[in-house]
């Protein structure tokens, strides 16, 4: 068995991609490259925070207030480290009038510390700054009213430092308000510069969604106002700020989001700098949004067509002068923003690349599900195969015949055409070939051979599901015999092939579970998949427990697939944790391709004696890791003392182990361990004490036959696990209990046999021994249980001790 598990993971690692249809970049996606791609989005967004941060803490609005920082400093909820030391800064270059503002932000930022910290929602950093709105406008009305009172003291209470303080305890809160819509509304920085379709459309939208939609709209807007106020005292040679950044502005919005929200972006913006020219930018965002369809550099020259028109026709030649160099170096600046600024696709388009990413998530899917080799198929079959001929010498039951075998090939051949995407063109081609060559493959069956794929297709037809027709034929014949085989329990062998085959099912049910899809889960990721830029792209989860997700869609540079927050976005739905991705490219297309991490890792302490010196332990323990992302501990007592005792245990624990790798179900071990024991002409027993992880989701369980009591220790309590049951091999019916347990990261779990102690009334000695810290070192740990155990037990018999304790990774 330990053969056929390595042939089949060699085989999994040697199944390839299509070379016309996926080609694999092994060098474009590097792990330096991300990590450089991160840093540098990173620093591009705090340095952006700082800047906004410097030109709000500056920015006067009424009675000397500068309220616009500390709303900023309150609303944000990422960055706010950057943003303070822009806003302090900002606020330090206006001398000593703006100490009082610099104080004021740093406030805000640690009262927004202290009551996120201790916000029950958020748990540890995660948490830093998510407190909900109204804390947020709480800690904005206390940075204002310490600048109030600062002023008051310090010029006394007059009317100028009243509306002073009514300015700065009133306007940060209204701000924060109004900021708010930008940051918590759930649109993000992929929907508005990359995503494919109309974010802001309002058709066939939730109300809650519509009033989002809204208020964040109108929420920018007023950013974009207040930004544009900020840079109002800044120019250069005649060349304002403001207006750059209006223009710069308008452009973008032009270019992403059409005319009309042009339109109100430039008449907005420009508003605080002057109302009369406010039009003049409204103008020039209508115009460009028009011109944007077709081209560029047409939609540029009609933008500022309007724009100077509007000037002249206020001013002269005086009004063309005051906008036109700053609109032509917007232009300038606007332009590597344009180029990747993602257009609004059209039907057509988005169809292609909706079926695109199809295409290639369904090859890697068939080469994910083509990945669980057929080995296991062919044990099964000889298994039950011989499982047939040793029964047949004692009973004359029927065979399966070609004719039986054909209806099974038929039966699959046609819920294959049913299920697949090219079944009209079969039809209407009159393509047959499973069942063409129905006859040929059922007498290929009646020999015990298995099928494949080029047994199902013939020389003139091809079937593009053959692999998988083959593989179900193969599956559904072994059933077929697995059911006539049961009823041959004439003698011991047959029962203990039967059993084995039941096993090898068992396995194989498992895997199908495992590459099969997950409909729900695939639902729910496709809208965090659509939310982080990809609403034309296609994900598939498979697996009930080992999830596998296989994801694609339209990434030009790669840097949307590979990005930090799609991958935290599918863990924190799917509730797992992520393990190395893999990625492929196909021209714009990128794929990605990852399975889930172990959650927990286990270390062990092993400690074994015997009971007389002279002779070896029948006890025998055994620890190990499957493929299959299970940890198991196994104490097996052999009945006696000695080699026997021994051979017995070694039996079972190897047996176990073998079974345990391929995902035998554990009843049916049990059962088969029990029957071959039974089976021998001496009388021999053993116990069975089990302990299955589960390093994906933390899942426990034990299963004890005649075992003794097991422990879990968590911190200072102690929770006892026992079962009153027979070892195996006394009754022709298995005595076993299964036990679900509550594990947890820092838990020992504490296993031995019952020569160290039956139960904890008979050794209240293991009660305070337990209780106490445990060593550090888990083998001493585990020596130190057995040495105590030898002072206290009475006689002397095999003593085996195993300390786990469970970490989190």
């Amino acid at each position: 068995m330990d053969k056929i598990t390595e042939r089949n993971i060699e085989n999994g690692d040697e199944i390839t991609l299509k070379k016309s249809r996926l080609k694999k970049l092994t060098d474009y996606f590097t792990k330096e490259k991300n990590s450089r791609a991160e840093d540098s989005g990173a620093l591009g967004k705090d340095l952006l925070l700082f800047a906004i941060g410097f030109l709000f803490s500056r920015a006067h609005l009424l009675f000397g207030a500068h309220p616009i920082g500390l709303a900023f400093l309150s609303v944000l909820p990422v960055g706010v480290w950057s943003a303070l030391i822009g806003c302090v800064i900002g606020a330090l270059t206006m001398g000593l009038d703006g100490i009082i503002f610099a104080a004021a932000s740093v406030i805000v930022v640690f009262l927004r510390a202290s009551i996120s910290c201790a916000d029950k929602s958020g748990e540890g950093v995660e948490g830093l700054f998510k407190e909900a709105l109204l804390l947020r406008m709480s800690a904005a009305i206390l940075g204002g009213f310490v600048a109030a009172l600062y002023e008051a003291l310090l010029s006394g209470l007059n009317q100028t430092t009243i509306f002073f303080g009514l300015a700065m305890i009133i306007l940060p809160p209204m701000l924060t308000f109004t900021f708010s819509g930008v940051f918590d509304c759930g649109i993000t920085a992929f929907d508005i510069l990359h995503g494919s379709k109309d974010v802001f459309a309002l058709s066939g939208k939730e109300d809650k969604e519509k009033y989002n939609l809204i208020f964040f709209q109108l929420s920018a807007l007023m950013l974009i106002f207040f930004i544009s106020l900020s840079f109002k005292p800044l120019n250069l040679l005649g060349i304002s700020f403001s207006y750059l950044f209006c223009g710069v502005i308008t452009l973008l919005v032009a270019k992403r989001f059409g005319a009309i929200r042009a339109f109100a972006t430039g008449f907005v913006s420009s508003l605080g700098i002057s109302a009369t020219y406010s039009v003049a930018f409204g103008l020039a965002g209508l115009g460009a949004g028009f011109a944007f369809s077709f081209g560029a550099g047409y939609a540029v020259i009609l933008g500022g067509a309007a724009l100077c028109a509007w000037g002249a026709y206020l001013d002269g030649l005086r009004g063309l002068l005051s906008v036109l160099p700053e609109y032509s170096i917007s232009a300038v600046i606007a332009a590597p923003i344009l180029r990747k600024i993602s257009e609004i696709k059209p039907e057509i388009e988005t169809k292609e690349l909706g079926n695109s990413s199809e295409d290639m998530v369904g090859t890697m899917a068939l080469s994910y599900q083509n990945r669980f080799s057929g080995s296991l198929d062919s044990l099964e079959i000889a298994l039950s195969s011989l499982s047939g001929v040793i029964g047949s010498y004692t009973t004359r039951e029927r065979e399966i015949s070609p004719d039986d075998y054909r209806e099974i090939v038929i039966g699959v051949a046609r819920e294959g055409c049913e299920e697949c995407s090219g079944s009209a063109l079969c039809t209407r081609e009159d393509i047959r070939p499973c069942i063409e060559n129905a006859g040929k493959i059922a007498q290929k069956l009646a020999l015990g051979e298995q099928i494949c794929a080029e047994d199902v297709n013939t020389d003139r037809e091809f079937c593009q599901i053959a692999s998988v027709l083959a593989d179900r034929i193969n599956r559904r014949a072994a059933h077929a015999r697995q059911e006539l085989f049961s009823l041959r329990e004439s003698n011991a062998s047959s029962e203990s092939y039967r059993l084995i085959a039941h096993l090898m099912n068992g396995a194989r049910l498992r895997d199908d579970a495992e590459r099969s899809v997950d409909d729900s889960m695939t639902e729910a990721l496709t809208k965090v998949f659509s939310d982080c830029g990809f609403e034309d792209g296609t994900i598939r989860v498979f697996g009930e427990r080992r999830r596998h997700f296989i994801l694609a869609g339209e990434d030009a540079d790669g840097s949307k697939i590979t990005s930090p927050e799609l991958k935290r976005s599918i863990e924190k739905a799917a509730g797992v944790r992520l393990g190395a991705p893999e990625y492929f490219r196909s021209g714009k297309m990128a794929l990605m391709e990852c399975g889930i991490r172990r959650a927990l890792t286990v270390s062990v302490g092993i400690a074994s004696s015997p009971g007389d010196e002279k002779e070896v332990s029948g006890d025998t323990v055994l620890t190990f890791e499957s493929t299959e992302d299970y940890f198991y501990s196994l104490i097996s007592d052999g009945m006696g003392r000695g080699e026997e005792a021994k051979k017995t245990s070694k039996f079972v624990t190897e047996f176990m182990r073998y079974a345990l790798e391929i995902g035998a179900a554990k009843d049916t071990l049990l059962h088969l361990l029990n029957h071959i024991i039974m089976s021998v002409p001496e009388e021999c027993s053993a116990t069975v004490d089990l302990f299955e992880l589960d390093l994906l989701n933390s899942e426990a369980t034990f299963l004890k036959s005649g075992a003794a009591s097991s422990f879990v220790k968590r911190e200072s309590s102690i929770f006892r696990i026992r079962s009153q049951t027979a070892p195996i091999g006394l009754m022709k019916t298995i005595d076993s209990e299964k036990i679900r347990v509550e594990i947890k990261p820092g838990d020992y779990v504490i296993m031995m046999s019952d020569g160290v102690a039956d139960s904890s009334e008979d050794a209240p000695w293991l009660l305070l021994l337990l209780g106490e810290p445990p060593k550090k070192n888990l083998k001493e740990y585990a020596e130190a249980i057995l040495e105590e155990a030898k002072k206290n037990v009475a006689g002397h018999d095999d003593m085996s001790v195993v300390v786990i304790r469970v970490d989190e990774i």
